[in-house]
C-alpha cells in the first residue's frame, strides 16, 4: 500500500525539539566543565617537568571542546529547524 497522505503531529515535533535543545543543554555543560577539569588535573599531574606535554596537550583538548560544542551546537540546530518546520506546516495546513 502506498501512503499519499502526509501528517504531521505537532506535539510529537515540540517534543523532538525539546530532546534536542536539552542534548544541546547537557552536551554543552558537560564538555565545558570535562575540558576545564582535565586541563587542571593534567597542570596539577605533570607539575613544569612536564611543560612540553602540556604545551601539546592544550591545543589537542581545545579541539575536543570544540568538536563537543559543535555538536551541542548540532542539536540546538536540530531544535529550531524542527520548530520552523512546525510552523511551516501549520501555516500550510491552515492556508
Amino acid at each position: 500500500m502506498v501512503a499519499t497522505e502526509f501528517e504531521v503531529v505537532p506535539r510529537l515535533l515540540d517534543a523532538f525539539a525539546a530532546v534536542n535543545a536539552a542534548a544541546s543543554e547537557a552536551i554543552t555543560a558537560a564538555g565545558a566543565a570535562d575540558s576545564n577539569a582535565m586541563l587542571g588535573s593534567v597542570a596539577a599531574a605533570i607539575g613544569p617537568i612536564g611543560a612540553t606535554y602540556l604545551a601539546a596537550y592544550a591545543p589537542a583538548q581545545a579541539n575536543n571542546l570544540t568538536s563537543t560544542l559543535l555538536v551541542g551546537a548540532a542539536h540546538a540546530g536540530v531544535s529550531a529547524a524542527t520548530d520552523a518546520a512546525k510552523v511551516s506546516f501549520q501555516r500550510t495546513d491552515q492556508a
